[in-house]
């Protein structure tokens, strides 16, 4: 029989398509290079250790050079800083929403199968209020200004997985922590009602089922999000592309690279 610990547990795991929404399977990207967003200006270090910088006005160096360009060029310049500027705020809401549904869905399980007032949810709360807050100082500077650095990308995609990580890790510290608090809730669930043993067993293994579908469900909002989001990135992808072909010096820049199954909107 599954005891109410390995549910909990369970219910833990059930908060992972929040996250999973965040790594959509219609995008299948590769990041090569570093990316550094900073006071809205972008910097580059391509795979061969080429140092591009793009500021807000469209202004471009190449190792420290400032690059005079065409109309055109321009134009793929300021398209390429203008889908980047886009997708890190996209990025950081998508992140933050899927914490924030992660969280509610933990909370709400152990407060289903334990109850409000049990001290797993306190700890669970006092958790994700820090990891929040940790996250605000990581991604905003003192100014309010948001900031990313290669440490909050991955070659194997475009978000690390470091703050999904984290939260699991801290989730199952939590819970192994609190064996005592777990099988003491699991006496009184099986003395407080009326039901036998195995009535008990069916009842909690409806509710998973039950709680899973409606975490599922909130989470197709958040990979919806995520689609579009890579709509944005395919349109930089695009621009960088006419960047690297058409403007001297940039021969080797292909900081991103996207294979979507959908065509580019443009």
């Amino acid at each position: 029989m599954k005891t109410l610990a390995a549910l909990t547990m369970t219910a833990a795991l059930c908060a992972s398509p929040a996250f999973a929404g965040m790594d959509s399977e219609h995008c299948d990207m590769n990041l090569q290079g570093d990316v550094n967003w900073q006071k809205g200006v972008l910097t580059l270090f391509t795979a061969n250790d080429e140092h591009v910088v793009i500021n807000g006005s469209g202004q471009m160096t190449v190792n420290n050079r400032s690059v005079s360009l065409t109309s055109e060029q321009q134009q793929w310049v300021n398209d390429y800083y203008h889908n980047i500027e886009t997708a890190i705020p996209m990025t950081l809401e998508i992140t933050y929403d899927a914490l924030e549904l992660a969280g509610n869905s933990i909370n709400e399980a152990f407060g289903e199968l334990l109850g409000e007032d049990n001290g797993i949810v306190t700890d669970l709360n006092e958790m994700f209020a820090g990891l929040r807050t940790e996250m605000d100082s990581h991604f905003y500077d003192a100014d309010g200004e948001v900031r990313m650095n290669s440490e909050d990308f991955e070659e194997d995609g475009w978000i690390s997985e470091r703050w999904e990580n984290k939260f699991e890790d801290q989730v199952e510290n939590i819970i192994a922590n609190s064996t005592g608090r777990l099988l003491i809730a699991i006496g009184k669930a099986m003395l407080s009602g009326d039901e036998d043993f195995d009535n008990f067993e069916q009842h909690m293994e409806n509710w998973e089922e039950d709680f899973e579908q409606r975490v599922e469900a909130k989470s197709a909002a958040i990979e919806k999000r995520a689609d579009a989001l890579c709509e944005v990135l395919k349109k930089a992808d695009y621009a960088e592309l006419k960047m690297q072909k058409h403007i001297p010096g940039l021969e080797n820049l292909n900081v991103l690279t996207i294979n979507s199954d959908s065509d580019l909107k443009m």
